[in-house]
């Protein structure tokens, strides 16, 4: 098991956090020599999305990760960025897009050990029952709250229908912009072209639906959150 970060033994109750269960998308068929750039890739990333929220991440089997992300308002985030990532830095398009099918699960840890697959906690089986009933689906989010499951459950598949249609220069302007809400004309200037351009691709990525369904979200999470602790 290939961990980014460490945590010490401890047992935590009642805390809200974010888990992420993801697995790599037709991982069979990326060849042997690119395995190593993956893994890079999500290393690399592990390092750039601790400006969003701190979060620790752990690999396991090869082609699966977790995340503990401690702000879960900002795990959807984390969610679609680690997807823009891979899709933008797959190395052979002919082997298959690189992505992932990732399922976020809201809610308590009750406890959390040294290793997070070995932690346990309503967040941790929230998003291991929606990883295993996602079928095609590449994005879903598991609440303790009714109200937001249902209202999420729609928004989140157009999402996930969004990321699906996306090229590698637009999965790149996501992230670049996403990660640390970017100026456009930072963007522009940071990989040598024009802010016309950023826009333009920005555009064609719908990244005015996805950051108004990444506002709601916050929302959504952050009001229930405050109900729920006092």
């Amino acid at each position: 098991m290939y961990s980014f970060a460490a945590t010490k033994n401890k047992n935590i109750i009642k805390i809200m956090k974010g888990i992420i269960t993801g697995d790599i998308v037709n991982s069979s068929r990326i060849k042997h020599q690119d395995r190593a750039e993956l893994l890079n890739c999500l290393s690399i990333m592990g390092d750039e999305l601790q400006c969003v929220s701190p979060y620790t991440m752990e690999l396991f089997r090869g082609d699966s990760f977790q995340l503990l992300i401690e702000n879960p308002c900002e795990a959807m985030r984390i969610a679609i960025l680690l997807r823009a990532g891979l899709i933008h830095h797959t190395l052979n398009k002919a082997d298959g897009v690189w992505d992932a099918r990732i399922s976020l699960g809201i809610g308590n840890v009750e406890f959390l050990s040294e290793k997070i697959v070995t932690s346990d906690g309503e967040a941790f089986q929230y998003s291991g029952r929606q990883l295993d009933s996602m079928g095609k689906q590449r994005l879903a989010v598991m609440t303790p709250w009714k109200d937001v499951n249902e209202e999420l459950d729609l928004s989140t598949s157009f999402i996930d229908d969004i990321i699906n249609g996306w090229s590698s220069k637009q999965a790149r302007m996501i992230y670049l912009t996403l990660r640390q809400d970017s100026p456009k004309k930072d963007v522009a200037k940071e990989i040598g072209t024009s802010v016309q351009n950023v826009r333009n691709v920005l555009s064609s990525a719908k990244e005015h639906l996805v950051r108004k369904y990444l506002d709601r979200y916050y929302k959504l999470i952050d009001s229930h959150q405050n109900k729920t602790t006092k």
